[in-house]
């Protein structure tokens, strides 16, 4: 409370909610009083909501909307607030969003406000000066570099279908690109948080990959990788050029017989990973497992309830458990379906029947080294009620509960959960609206359609 000058009771509360992050909450308040809220505040919630609805240009013009109301004093604003709510997010934004220009712009403008203030402690002033010239610098740099770009064909393959390949593992979504022109069975996975992921180093040699050696990165803390960027990737009616991708270096220990056949399953199954930075730019994604086809449809203007939003990397979704709001990392990736955390399990238990006799499950993040590894307890949930955008289903053996905190999933949001691609087996169609953060299913059971015993 107090950021703000001459707020009404509701832009005190909307401010203060827009500081938890809890995304759809502050969606919801917003379509609720936005009558009553000022043009600050509105320009507010376009910013701070901005990447997280993946409308990250959006924001940054908002933003500018805002610096221009505090350069001519329709807006006081103090220190704390101008870092929380203007400086960090937006100067992050540009990061994410490879806006590098606008990014070098912005901090230009920050040091100059910064430069200006006479209230500021000269300490912080200094200290806040020097990050942002850092920042400037940092983007100045990365200008050089070519950014990630998604373009459509203009009449090519319009209404064109991509065929859809076995999963080896579950209910994931594979299908042929060309990488560097090159064909490569491409997983759609929206837990990776990079443009791409190739496990088998041979395979980016195959499509000349240029690695940065001098550069050693770790995936999850643990799995050494190299970094490098593929040219080109065409993948039905659109030309993605810059995909910066992360490559698997680590070996297995040809005499663990686990990891050996997971590095050969790993191997026959797919080449490539597709990740969130790429598949958040496709605009409408349309899985039919009855055709087994992936299509890009024009985008509806009927629009239901947003229940989709990215953050750090990752696809969120809100749906509903045992007709609670229940809030889960969604990854296409992911060869499981529901996993339920300790809190939500706690606060619903009345709702949710578990076996009595614990299980123990051993998973694999990324690769097959001892690193990839996760070991989790868990209790079974043999039938849960769902909805997912309003469509219920009843899941059959394919929801967990998580024994303690300490084996609660690792991807999972602590109020909620996980949900990994098992839960395409239970429809027919499924559509990711990533203009309108939208997921939504339709249809019976398809199981057979899959292939899934």
């Amino acid at each position: 409370m107090g950021y703000f000058n001459k707020k009404q009771t509701h832009e005190q509360v909307f401010i203060n909610l827009m500081n938890t992050k809890k995304w759809f909450e502050i969606e919801d308040y917003y379509r609720q009083h936005k009558d009553s809220l000022s043009v600050i505040a509105t320009n507010m919630f376009i910013a701070i909501t901005g990447n997280a609805f993946n409308r990250p240009i959006e924001a940054l013009d908002a933003y500018d909307q805002l610096i221009n109301m505090i350069d001519s004093n329709q807006i006081t604003i103090n220190e704390v607030a101008f870092i929380i709510f203007i400086t960090n997010p937006a100067v992050q934004l540009c990061f994410d969003a490879q806006e590098h220009k606008k990014g070098e712009e912005l901090c230009l403008r920050f040091i100059n406000y910064f430069q200006r203030d006479t209230i500021i402690e000269p300490d912080r002033r200094l200290e806040h000066i020097q990050q942002l010239t850092r920042h400037h610098e940092s983007f100045k740099y990365l200008q050089k570099e070519q950014k990630l770009e998604v373009i459509k064909k203009r009449g090519s393959n319009k209404g064109g279908e991509i065929k859809l390949l076995p999963d080896l593992f579950g209910n994931g979504i594979i299908f042929n690109a060309k990488w560097n022109g090159i064909n490569l069975h491409t997983f759609f996975d929206t837990g990776v948080g990079n443009g791409g992921y190739i496990y088998n180093r041979a395979i980016a040699e195959m499509i000349g990959l240029e690695l940065n050696t001098a550069d050693t990165v770790l995936i999850n803390g643990k799995l050494r990788c190299l970094q490098g960027i593929v040219d080109s990737l065409e993948l039905g009616e659109f030309f993605i050029k810059n995909i910066p991708v992360t490559v698997h270096i680590d070996t297995i220990n040809p005499t663990d017989s686990n990891q050996v056949i997971c590095d050969s399953l790993l191997n026959l199954n797919y080449d490539i990973i597709l990740g969130l930075p790429v598949i958040r730019q496709l605009g409408v994604v349309e899985l039919d497992f009855v055709k087994n086809a992936m299509s890009f449809p024009p985008a509806t203007t009927t629009f239901s309830k947003r229940n989709l939003y990215i953050e750090n990397s990752g696809l969120f979704m809100n749906i509903e458990v045992c007709n609670h709001n229940f809030l889960t990392f969604f990854d296409t990736g992911g060869a499981q379906c529901l996993a339920i955390n300790t809190d939500f399990y706690e606060k619903n238990k009345q709702h949710i029947s578990i076996d009595t006799l614990e299980r123990f499950e051993v998973s694999k993040i990324a690769g097959c080294v001892e690193e990839s590894t996760n070991y989790q307890y868990y209790y079974g949930c043999p039938q849960i009620d769902i909805k997912v955008n309003d469509l219920p289903i009843t899941l059959i053996n394919d929801c967990s509960v998580a024994k303690d905190k300490e084996n609660n999933h690792i991807l999972g949001t602590p109020e909620g959960g996980y949900l990994g691609n098992m839960i395409f087996k239970y429809c027919q169609k499924a559509t990711f609206d990533f203009d309108n953060m939208i997921f939504s299913m339709q249809g019976k059971p398809a199981i057979a359609n899959k292939g899934i015993d």
